[in-house]
């Protein structure tokens, strides 16, 4: 770093040296979340509180740390800071964070189980446990036998075209509640902004049924979602749509919820094991009476 290095507000301007930060910083701690990927996709959608986004950065715009938030639903944020390794324990995680933490919203984060410093300065800003995701991994070779759930069932590489079907669909899983999607519908076009982008789409007799995102990390394939309509679950659709994504990886990696049993079970039978665990971790403002 050169010079003096200052917390101050998030610019889009920050983003490209924001995502170099975030890549470089993992490279040295692989306990730093891999979100430089979609980091992009956050800031430029319509979820991003950029007010209360911050970054660490020296007088020449070299990035060293970076606190952000992203709307998860009316009532809670999802929240992630990193600081690089060589300037820890200098107060900035705190500056960072102290917009979002002094928010008065309610605020999720998640930090590995084995990551002691990241759970130590969640406790310290009020987090508590709330419950676990697992990180799991995959490589060619491991998938069991894949017979298709029906005979029509067709699962293809969506095209820009598709994209007012995927929003429907993203639409249709947040509307139900239980396993919405990360990607919000009004995001559904970002997935389609570039070549490291994959979508697949699940579809029978012209009906769409659900729809795969992900990310090509190198060569290893980042599955970021995998979204059914719900009256099309447990019908195998999803088992459709990994195995699909499977077919041309050499390796790949997903998170799902600790809880989520079905899809835990799905995923073991295509061959992922846990690789890590994350717990999930809440902050939320103390309740006003009137």
């Amino acid at each position: 770093m050169n010079g003096v290095v200052a917390v101050r507000e998030f610019q889009l301007d920050d983003l490209d040296a924001a995502g170099r930060f975030c890549e470089a910083a993992r490279a040295l701690d692989p306990m730093v979340e891999p979100f430089s990927q979609r980091l992009g996709l956050i800031a430029t959608g319509t979820r991003a509180l950029l007010q209360l986004w911050r970054v660490a950065a020296d007088e020449d715009g070299a990035v060293c740390g970076i606190a952000f938030v992203a709307v998860r639903s009316e009532a809670q944020l999802d929240f992630y800071a990193a600081v690089h390794p060589s300037m820890r324990r200098q107060g900035l995680g705190r500056a960072l964070a102290e917009p979002a933490v002094s928010s008065g919203l309610s605020l999720r984060a998640r930090v590995r189980d084995d990551c002691v410093p990241g759970l130590g300065f969640l406790r310290a800003a009020g987090f508590v446990e709330s419950g676990a995701q697992l990180s799991l991994h995959w490589t060619s070779g491991r998938t069991a036998a894949y017979q298709p759930p029906m005979p029509a069932l067709r699962v293809r590489p969506a095209a820009a075209r598709d994209q007012a079907v995927i929003e429907r669909l993203s639409q249709s899983a947040w509307s139900s509640g239980a396993g919405a999607p990360d990607t919000r519908p009004d995001e559904i076009a970002q997935l389609f902004g570039s070549d490291d982008r994959v979508v697949l789409l699940a579809e029978s007799a012209g009906k769409p049924m659900g729809y795969l995102a992900g990310v090509q990390l190198g060569r290893t394939l980042g599955i970021e979602e995998v979204a059914v309509l719900p009256e099309f679950r447990r019908m195998g659709i999803g088992r459709a749509l990994v195995s699909q994504a499977l077919s041309s990886a050499p390796s790949a990696v997903l998170s799902v919820s600790e809880a989520n049993t079905a899809a835990r079970a799905l995923y073991r039978s295509l061959g992922f094991t846990q690789a890590a665990r994350r717990l999930v971790m809440e902050l939320n403002p103390p309740q006003t009476t009137g």
